[in-house]
């Protein structure tokens, strides 16, 4: 119940992430390639078709992070937050998120942590929006596009990081 789908327009097309609630009054952590661009984002509560308004608060590119509010929406259920210092190889973890961006309930994938400080050079598939990113958890969990943004979880159920970038190769 902590997971949001996101769905933003940009040029004219539609685009699709994941969100988590961080707070009973709507707050939401993602990721800024989410919700970079956006000119109308929306999430969907519970997997149901319930949209609500997201409006911006703030975002960090070079960590791609962003800070959003569900408009219109309190009573949610906001997520448990873990420390992302204690994990470590071999751990388990489960990622969920908004998988292919079909909206719905949330998919949920599992694997471990095969590493831990991690950087990546992150692009669109066509090679577009290119950047480098540091300090990451890596998985063997199969995340997938529309995914980003969405909660990794450890085997207490606490949130210890975000999905944010996949390996095509």
């Amino acid at each position: 119940p902590s997971v949001v789908n996101l769905r933003s327009i940009v040029n004219g097309g539609e685009a699709a992430g994941t969100g988590i609630i961080i707070s009973s009054s709507g707050l939401v952590l993602t990721n800024n390639h989410v919700i970079a661009s956006s000119t109308q984002l929306e999430a969907e509560l519970n997997g149901n078709g319930d949209y609500h308004d997201v409006k911006v608060l703030g975002y960090d590119i070079e960590h791609d992070i962003a800070l959003v509010q569900i408009q219109d929406a309190s009573g949610l259920n906001a997520a448990s937050l873990g420390d992302s210092s204690s994990v470590q190889p071999g751990d388990a973890i489960v990622a969920l998120g908004n998988a292919g961006g079909k909206g719905g309930d949330p998919t949920v994938v599992s694997g471990t942590v095969t590493a831990t400080g991690q950087q990546i050079t992150a692009a669109d598939q066509d090679g577009s929006h290119a950047e480098t990113l540091r300090n990451l958890v890596q998985i063997d969990a199969n995340i997938q596009p529309g995914d980003s943004g969405g909660p990794l979880v450890d085997a207490d159920g606490d949130v210890v990081g975000v999905n944010a970038a996949a390996s095509s190769g």
